[in-house]
């Protein structure tokens, strides 16, 4: 793959230590844009090779595959620690291990890459690096617990962990009922019910799965 404008490159391996030594800054905006162009991809293989699955599932898919650490295996099997361009403190302090530098630099590259060369060629280099790890993830997705699948979606996509809050308690002493709210940004995206206060929260995580976070800020 070549690219026609270098510059694009360049510009997505421009971490922001090193940003005032860019023209155009740090690879930030880029990162925006790649994170939807890997959702996209993302989404369109789980969409078409797993019919049979819930929405729900493939969220939790989804959220696995473009989590932080998995970015990170991405861009460094493109060696692109090598490249990354950052400041010498940064890179002192392990920077170019980093996996939050790692996961953005390869979601820059893959804008650039669409940007450049368009659509297929983000594409199939996105489907290489990611897609063998998906049917193990699509497999696992059953066995989580509703709570460490919802803490998953949520620190993959908006960086925040849910909150987890009894609302009320209900009968005797003896026989209680929790009511108990999963919140995010002071936002009740979840609510259930259980006799401990573990088992509502569960059931909370399970509510704000099966309603689709993937409202909540959109």
């Amino acid at each position: 793959m070549q690219f026609t404008d270098t510059s694009r490159l360049n510009h997505a391996l421009t971490h922001r230590s090193a940003a005032s030594e860019n023209p155009f800054g740090s690879n930030e905006r880029l990162e925006f844009v790649g994170d939807s162009v890997v959702g996209l991809v993302i989404c369109e293989l789980l969409y078409t090779n797993y019919p049979d699955h819930s929405e729900g599932d493939l969220a939790k898919a989804r959220a696995y595959i473009v989590s932080e650490p998995s970015l990170a295996e991405a861009a460094e099997a493109l060696g692109l620690y090598d490249y990354v361009q950052m400041s010498t403190g940064e890179s002192a302090t392990g920077g170019r291990r980093r996996r939050s530098i790692l996961s953005d630099a390869f979601e820059a590259v893959m804008a650039a890459v669409y940007l450049d060369c368009g659509l297929e060629a983000a594409r199939g280099i996105i489907l290489r690096l990611l897609a063998p790890g998906v049917e193990a993830i699509i497999a696992d997705v059953h066995k989580r617990d509703y709570k460490s699948s919802l803490q998953e979606i949520t620190q993959a996509r908006y960086r925040v962990a849910p909150l987890y809050l009894i609302a009320e308690e209900l009968g005797s002493e003896h026989d209680k009922t929790f009511l108990a709210h999963a919140v995010i940004n002071n936002e009740i995206i979840g609510q259930g019910q259980g006799k401990s206060k573990k088992e509502a929260e569960q059931a909370a995580a399970q509510d704000a799965l099966d309603r689709g976070i993937g409202a909540l800020g959109d």
